[in-house]
């Protein structure tokens, strides 16, 4: 995958440059995104920021040297751009545990070699290391707690009466599974969508999933209960990383880009295609506990694309 390839070449950039100064915006030119994209892809796939992620190499390097030579330490820090040896001396031990100078003497330190993208495919999932990039997941029989709203910027009204009413009626609300569809479209009239566009009226449903068997008909006389989404899905994170003009985050461009990612990896898998016959996409929401009590913290996301075997 090209995109595997460039993240790549931009951790090759950042090796070559690892004991001098690194611009990230170059990294992320490399990758061929923004610099933004490029910090929350890296972070997506490897756990951990593009930050982390140099300063633990510095420090595993740095101590390479200190065992393997005897450069002082104030040499040392100087090398790995540290403006004197107490700042490096701290960011040292708080990674080993151990000052240089026990590094040193005892000739042992933590290891954090370089990183490398490869995409491993086990079954139906599609791996970049041990993290999943997407998976395949099938529903059969399930039903949801249902809340249909047609309007301006529905997904917000749906997802205000779904948290009232979880809050209500459910004990375990934080751990189920949420998901959100627009049966007609964002767009209804099948608009392309634009970066910096208003609000759109259309239909929304914010559903919960229930589990297998669960009876919670008393609780559901002022909500709908209906059929969950069935058949095959692929399911992978959606990526914040594109913006409208005013900073804000757009949704919309942020699903594109991220299920192209997601279509790319489906191919590598094989025998699957996409299947939108009588069948839509949907948005889990993943709600952090501060949201259930009024927050307007945003969801992380995962994007379900329908597919069928060939």
């Amino acid at each position: 995958m090209e995109w595997v390839t460039k993240l790549n070449e931009a951790i090759s950039y950042i090796e070559e440059n690892i004991k001098g100064k690194i611009d990230y915006a170059t990294a992320a030119r490399i990758a061929c995104c923004s610099l933004t994209r490029f910090q929350r892809t890296f972070s997506l796939v490897s756990d951990t920021t593009i930050g982390d992620y140099v300063r633990y190499r510095k420090m595993a390097l740095a101590a390479d040297e200190l065992k393997s030579s005897s450069i002082k330490v104030i040499d040392l820090a100087l090398k790995y751009g540290y403006d004197s040896p107490d700042s490096f001396t701290r960011a040292f031990q708080k990674f080993h545990g151990m000052s240089p100078t026990t590094v040193r003497k005892l000739g042992v330190s933590k290891a954090y070699p370089a990183i490398s993208f490869q995409i491993n495919i086990n079954g139906g999932n599609v791996y970049m290391g041990k993290k999943p990039v997407v998976q395949i997941e099938e529903f059969v029989g399930k039903q949801v707690v249902s809340f249909f709203v047609d309007q301006i910027d529905p997904e917000k009204h749906a997802w205000n009466l779904m948290r009232t009413w979880v809050k209500s009626n459910i004990k375990d609300y934080s751990m189920r599974r949420y998901i959100g569809c627009a049966p007609k479209g964002h767009h209804p009239q099948g608009e392309q969508h634009k970066s910096n566009e208003g609000p759109v009226k259309h239909e929304y449903y914010a559903q919960m999933i229930l589990f297998d068997n669960e009876d919670i008909s008393d609780l559901c006389k002022d909500v709908d209960i209906c059929a969950a989404p069935q058949g095959l899905f692929l399911i992978g994170d959606i990526i914040f990383n594109e913006f409208h003009d005013d900073g804000t985050i757009d949704i919309g461009t942020s699903m594109q880009k991220s299920s192209q990612i997601m279509f790319d990896c489906m191919n590598e898998i094989g025998g699957y295609e996409l299947d939108f016959n009588h069948r839509c996409f949907y948005e889990e929401h993943i709600f952090p506990k501060e949201w259930f009590y009024g927050a307007d913290e945003m969801a992380e996301m995962k994007l379900w694309l329908p597919i069928k075997k060939m």
